[in-house]
């Protein structure tokens, strides 16, 4: 028999308050940490919490004799209480004028859960799902790895945005390394601010190369940017150009990165001068450049970005 895995770690918990919804899912992404999201819906305001594994949940649970054993449902939570793996607690509260829209958003993707879909892999990300009401026992549905045109796709789109909004740096983290399974579009955010944060995190692909030269475009020549590259995890060869085009901009550029990023950065040219290990140092380095009238750069005309490079010269690389 399949064991199921979110059925154990839920057993024993009480039903959400009267008019209150509880949505569950629980993350197991083939190269990443297991994670488990809790969205709890009430009349007056919702919580939002995650829960991130740090060791194998799947391990924890699946093979261990006593809880299969288990003689009672209140038993068995306790025995599951007892052996889950190390873990780390996100959470976060929304008013109650962010409830309704959220409400309704759910109520419009859940039906693509339940659209049949055989689609299984190797490498991708299995997702569980618990929907439960105060009156009902869980309605439970599966995926696997929802590309963008599936049905699925915007349930798990909608509560990854939802947490991603509201839950803490730490959360954020795990929460963009699942970006690249759900199919979430180009791992690229501009946080803005003064200085101007460019955010890359997750993996870039050769598709990405015009929308990674529009994003670096966005920022003006002389303007200050750090690009945050600390949950960063891979990119082709071919994307170097652009990120040594960004480098030589006359305005101060500097990236936080980390180890593997850093690798990547420096073959493809980016000086050391400009790399940093923390955000904290990089954000400090600026603050010194813009205090010093000589590191203070004439205006400049824009320069053409890296020409796009043909389909024959990709597959070169």
């Amino acid at each position: 028999m399949k064991f199921d895995l979110l059925g154990t770690l839920l057993v024993g918990a009480s039903p959400p308050a009267a008019g209150g919804e509880r949505h569950q899912v629980l993350f197991q992404p083939s190269f990443h940490s297991e994670s488990l999201l809790t969205v709890e819906l009430l009349p007056d305001a919702t919580t939002v919490h995650l829960r991130v594994f740090t060791d194998s949940l799947w391990g924890a649970l699946a093979g261990n004799a006593d809880l299969r054993d288990a003689r009672s449902p209140a038993e068995l939570a306790e025995l599951v209480a007892l052996v889950l793996p190390p873990h780390s607690d996100h959470s976060a509260v929304l008013g109650s004028e962010s409830v309704a829209q959220l409400r309704h958003d759910l109520a419009r993707d859940l039906p693509g859960l339940s659209v049949p879909d055989d689609r299984r892999g190797c490498d991708g990300i299995g997702l569980r799902v618990a929907v439960t009401t105060a009156d009902a026992p869980p309605a439970r549905f599966e995926a696997w790895s929802p590309d963008a045109g599936l049905p699925a796709h915007a349930y798990f789109a909608t509560l990854h945005r939802l947490a991603t909004e509201v839950l803490d740096d730490p959360a954020r983290t795990a929460l963009e390394q699942l970006h690249g399974y759900l199919d979430l579009g180009p791992p690229l955010r501009d946080r803005g601010g003064s200085p101007r944060r460019l955010q890359i995190f997750s993996r870039l692909s050769s598709s990405e190369e015009r929308v990674l030269g529009d994003f670096f475009f966005s920022a003006g020549d002389d303007e200050p940017v750090v690009v945050d590259m600390r949950n960063f995890e891979g990119m082709g060869t071919m994307l170097y150009p652009l990120f040594r085009w960004f480098s030589e901009r006359p305005g101060p550029t500097l990236w936080v990165a980390s180890k593997f990023a850093r690798r990547q950065l420096r073959e493809a040219g980016i000086p050391d001068a400009q790399l940093h290990h923390e955000l904290a140092d990089a954000l400090l380095h600026l603050a010194t450049l813009a205090a010093s009238p000589s590191s203070r750069n004439p205006p400049t005309a824009r320069r053409p970005r890296p020409a796009a490079q043909s389909p024959a010269t990709r597959r070169g690389r």
